[in-house]
């Protein structure tokens, strides 16, 4: 018999669910390098739809504006009729840009009825957005989603934001606040991140709000680590807040489902020919034996076998 290293967390029938968005489309990019970017004398160009994803800072919420033109520039750009007729766009916000310039971008209706709830003006967000056309007076976009710490936004099926739904990190499930959330297996605490607004500027982990992470050891000398993310409290069995390099035994409490409903369940096999080598993760967390969890992609948890990669089983 097949034995998932997540067994335990699936024992709290907690219901999956299945996100749509596909935030993995949307490398980072600068908002004033596409400001930079060469403009038409006059006239418009329009542009293949790149998906961009921005971190700027919030400096108005919805207001009415104009997008006939946004739409007209979709038709043109290849998006189908039906789509670009029913998209919900009746709204922009002002967004500045690390170097101060205020930016008026459109954004979805759904987004921008959130965006008063989770991000107050003047605080960082990012946003997810494509790149539809380029007037003399500067980029058209149009914002499909937005992060802010580890908020979600809620009616428009976007994920808690670990990660991307590409190469999304695990899997998200639903329970009510407050339900303990068990440690699938063995092991000891290498992470716990306070921070409900903390994040992980790497394209796998994304941000996770308050989040613990637990190494897990093998027999054959590999391990692999599990991260329990969006959650409420970070306590145990016995209330009391968990620390790094506590040992946890399987169904040991590692926190609580916080007033999201749901929480977020990870798994990274340490693996050497996987690990992320860049400069970039070496500058940010290289330093940081307790970040060494992000530079090894995650992988599907209903596909993970936890005694076969410890070699207690064999795979069949």
């Amino acid at each position: 018999m097949r034995t998932y290293l997540m067994a335990a967390v699936l024992s709290l029938a907690a219901t999956a669910v299945s996100w749509g968005f596909d935030y993995g489309r949307y490398p980072a990019a600068d908002l004033d390098d596409v400001l930079a970017e060469k403009r038409p004398s006059a006239g418009a160009d329009i542009h293949p739809i790149p998906p961009l994803r921005l971190t700027v800072t919030l400096a108005s919420y919805g207001e009415p504006c104009d997008a006939a033109f946004l739409k007209k520039s979709m038709l043109m750009a290849g998006i189908a009729k039906d789509r670009v007729d029913t998209m919900p766009v009746i709204s922009c916000v002002k967004v500045r840009s690390a170097k101060g310039k205020v930016v008026t971008v459109f954004i979805q209706d759904p987004v921008a009825a959130s965006l008063p709830k989770e991000v107050p003006l003047g605080r960082k967000v990012s946003l997810f957005a494509i790149h539809v056309f380029t007037t003399p007076d500067g980029p058209g976009l149009l914002v499909n989603e937005f992060f802010a710490g580890g908020a979600t936004v809620a009616g428009t099926g976007g994920g808690c934001g670990c990660g991307s739904a590409q190469v999304h990190t695990g899997t998200d499930y639903e329970a009510p606040k407050g339900t303990p959330i068990p440690v699938s297996a063995d092991g000891v605490i290498v992470k716990v991140e306070t921070d409900e607004h903390a994040m992980v500027d790497t394209s796998d982990a994304g941000w996770c709000g308050r989040y613990v992470v637990v190494r897990h050891s093998y027999p054959n000398g590999r391990s692999a680590f599990t991260r329990y993310a969006q959650l409420g409290r970070l306590v145990g069995n016995d209330g009391k807040p968990l620390k790094a390099g506590m040992h946890v035994k399987e169904k040991y409490k590692i926190g609580e489902v916080g007033s999201r409903g749901e929480f977020h369940f990870e798994i990274r096999p340490a693996d050497p020919a996987t690990m992320d080598t860049s400069a970039y993760w070496q500058r940010h967390y290289g330093v940081d034996p307790a970040m060494e969890w992000s530079k090894y992609p995650p992988v599907d948890p209903a596909k993970f076998n936890a005694d076969v990669f410890g070699g207690k089983a064999e795979a069949k």
